[in-house]
This record gives C-alpha cells, structure tokens and sequence, in this order.
C-alpha cells in the first residue's frame, strides 16, 4: 500500500496526538514501587510515635510497600512538616502532622511552609479530646464550681499542660476566651511531669489527654471534670463535656492528619488516602487507637484540609484574643 508524504505526514500527527491525549484521561491507579517515607516531627516513645508505629504497618498492607517511620524531632512538630513540604511530590514522602504545626505555630510564628496551599492533605487519621482534670484537693465536683474558684481569684489558680503552644495549652486559652477566666498556665514538657505536679498538688488543674488521665482519675488521685469534645468520652463516664456545663460551641481536639507535599498527582493522593482509610478500618488498628483515647476518624482529602482550615481560624482567633506569646 502507498501513501503519499501529506497523507504520512497526518496520520502521524494523529498519532502523536493521540499519545499526548492518553495519559491525561487514563489515570491508572498508582502503586508505589519502594519504601514509602514517613516522617514524624516528634521523638519516639510519646503519643505522635505510637500512632505512627501502628499506623505505618497497616497501611503497608495495602500498599504493597514498607512504610518506614522516619523521626524529624523540633519546634514542636514543625521541622516534621518542613521536611515534609520540601520533598518531591512524589507519595514516596508523607507525614504524620498535628494540630500544633499546622494550626496553633503558624498563628504565633513565621515557618517556612504554608499550611493551606503548600502541602497536600491525605486525610484525617484521629482526634482526641482533653480531659479537664482538678487535684482532689480542690472543692471542684463540675466545671461551673472550678470556674467560681476560679473568678473568685483571677490568675491564682494554676494549670499544667505537656507545653507552650500545644492543644493542651490552646484548650485551656479556648475555655478562658468563651469564659471571661484566667488561670495560670504551667507548661512542662511532656504529659508525664505536668501529671506528677497535679497529682504532688503543685499546680490545681491540668488539661490532659486521655489515656495517661484514666488510671489516675480510676485511683482517686486526680478527679475529672470535664472533657473538650463535643461529645462523651467513653472513658470517663458521667463526666460531661464543656458546652454540656454551660459553654456553648465549646469544642478543643487534638488530631493527627496524613500530608504530603504541595502538588502531589491527584492518583496519588488518592490512593494514599484509600491505604489511610483501609488501615484505619482494621480492627486491629481501630481497637488500638480507640484505646490511646482516639476517635478514629476516616475522612476523604478535602475533609482534612477542610478542618485544617477551620482550626488555623479558630486558634488564629484565641492566640489574638489572648494576647499569647510562645517565646
């Protein structure tokens, strides 16, 4: 057969059109072909790392690839999120990232990654409320009466949290804002000193999370007043939330979510987030997680940048409000 040099000439454009056209409209599935990073901003042994440690496995499951733990302490979660937001856009770098590095940091210092549009959101991994809990030598049974004690002597009762510009922190700071109260903050640095001084009766209160708080409150020597979701915590029966006592809207949680850099490919994104959700409904996982006083929550992409958004609001509003400083 003969084809004339015009005729070749089209059906090769055609061709070359063609081929251009394909991959854009044939989005296939993306499976990783080696180890998928995952960094944490925090030091292994505290609550970040035991999320990672069992998150990561699970996920691998999925993904066909080892998810490997990769430990970028500092700054309270945020070098994590820097290391994170400077990698290839590829999946092969993730994070597990906080509410305090993309929401609570941001409001009070310059960092070098925007938390909006300079990562790519995966999806929501947990949330965890705090619980309110008082040393049993205070004459507090509710929120209402610790809010008296503590009209009755603006700024003379102290409060202890795991440290500066944490939910801990911002829990209480929230509280103080929708109450008119001041109290004295205490940080420490972790959950596990800023407990002991509650429990020693050298600070009064303390905002702490769920799991250390159980096995203190079921001793008798903390007693728990009042927990920051918007809902009961199972683990704290009877005890009410804090817009059941008097604070409406009230609602303070601490949460993990899965990131990855700015730009990353919509397929890839997208079969993150399935691995994320597919891990999260094991039962394995989900019991674990429950039981560290988590509420495990499966969530689509814009779900996540979604409450990000919301929160970088939200304690953007406190810090100004209160006048706070993280220095």
């Amino acid at each position: 057969m003969h084809f004339s040099l015009p005729k070749l000439a089209a059906a090769a454009a055609i061709v070359v059109s063609s081929a251009a056209v394909l991959p854009a409209n044939a989005q296939e599935p993306w499976t990783p072909t080696r180890p998928v990073r995952l960094v944490l901003g925090y030091t292994p042994g505290g609550a970040a790392d035991a999320v990672a440690r069992d998150l990561a496995p699970a996920m691998e499951k999925v993904l066909g690839q080892p998810v490997v733990v990769d430990y970028k302490p500092g700054a309270g979660g945020a070098i994590g999120v820097e290391t994170v937001a400077s990698a290839p856009a590829d999946g092969y770098t993730i994070g597990l990232a906080d509410v305090a590095p993309l929401t609570i940091i941001p409001n009070a210092r310059k960092v070098s990654y925007d938390p909006m549009n300079g990562l790519s959101y995966i999806g929501v991994v947990s949330k965890a409320p705090m619980v309110i809990l008082v040393n049993p030598s205070v004459p507090a049974t509710n929120l209402p009466e610790l809010l008296k004690l503590v009209r009755a002597d603006p700024g003379g009762v102290s409060y202890s949290t795991s440290g500066l510009a944490t939910i801990h922190q911002m829990s209480a700071e929230l509280l103080g804002a929708s109450t008119g109260t001041t109290m004295l903050h205490v940080p420490y640095k972790g959950a596990a000193p800023a407990l002991t001084d509650l429990l020693a009766g050298a600070v009064k209160v303390s905002f702490s999370t769920i799991a250390p708080a159980v096995q203190i409150v079921k001793s008798g020597k903390a007693r728990a007043i009042a927990v920051t979701s918007t809902k009961p915590v199972p683990a704290f029966p009877g005890v009410k939330t804090v817009a059941e006592q008097g604070v409406p809207g009230y609602d303070a949680q601490g949460w993990f979510a899965l990131v990855g850099p700015k730009g990353m490919p919509p397929e890839v994104v997208q079969r993150l987030n399935v691995a994320l959700n597919s891990a999260l409904n094991t039962p394995a996982l989900r019991d674990k997680l429950l039981s560290q006083g988590n509420d495990v929550v499966p969530s689509t992409p814009e779900a996540a940048s979604e409450l990000v958004k919301s929160d970088l609001q939200k304690w953007g509003r406190v810090i100004r409000e209160q006048n706070l400083h993280f220095d």
